[in-house]
């Protein structure tokens, strides 16, 4: 199987990604999931669950990458070529 190409700009995407993923997860994690009884809830449970999954089976968004997204304005920040993605 041959390996995957990203582009600075598509890395720059995958960066805004792994922020918007972040700031779910902290709204997720620290006031829907304790709001809801805490991991002893199986709904609760589950969506903890699938956020790690995401994170886990994408390589946190290309993480090792993200530098590539610099170019296009994106290492940190949220803006891409001139305006948000």
């Amino acid at each position: 199987m041959g390996e995957a190409v990203l582009d600075a700009r598509d890395m720059a995407y995958m960066n805004f990604a792994r922020e918007e993923h972040a700031k779910l997860a902290k709204i997720l994690l620290q006031l829907v999931i304790p709001a809801m009884g805490g991991y002893s809830n199986p709904v609760a449970s589950n969506i903890a669950r699938h956020l790690e999954q995401i994170q886990t089976f994408n390589g946190n968004y290309c993480w090792t990458h993200r530098h590539l997204g610099a170019s296009h304005g994106v290492v940190g920040g949220t803006t891409v070529e001139g305006g948000e993605v």
